[in-house]
């Protein structure tokens, strides 16, 4: 009988100071893994973040998710500010200005109020620069 045999894997050693080593064996209880398997996820994660693991100054992608996360909740309530808030204003003021003038005795009635706010809208849509 041929029986197919296979060889163990290499084994490869790695050095390290004690203090170094000790690190690293903290690191591998704190996230529930062995030796190997730490060593293993280090490699991937610096393959797939491309950081440079001799810079631990380097920007943290958490961080940099939570700058950003604040700078676009920033843009977000300047734009409110900015076009939101008088637009909505704008609105209000036209509807009380509306129900001010319905007067359908007198000719004035909801055909002219909607001729009057289409006019209006299309007034404000041109002062913050959308086309109509």
């Amino acid at each position: 009988m041929n029986q197919l045999t296979s060889d163990p894997p290499k084994a490869h050693h790695v050095t390290a100071s004690p203090a170094t080593f000790a690190d690293f064996e903290k690191l591998a209880q704190q996230y529930e893994l062995t030796q190997k398997g730490l060593l293993a996820a280090m490699v991937q994660y610096f393959k797939a973040t491309k950081a440079d693991p001799r810079d631990p100054k380097a920007d943290n992608p958490t961080d940099a998710i939570k700058a950003l996360d604040r700078r676009l909740i920033s843009f977000i309530k300047q734009q409110e500010k900015e076009q939101l808030r008088p637009i909505k204003d704008e609105l209000i003021l036209i509807s009380r200005k509306l129900y001010e003038m319905d007067d359908p005795a007198n000719g004035v009635g909801k055909v002219e109020h909607l001729r009057k706010m289409n006019e209006r809208l299309r007034q404000i849509a041109e002062k913050i620069g959308v086309t109509v």
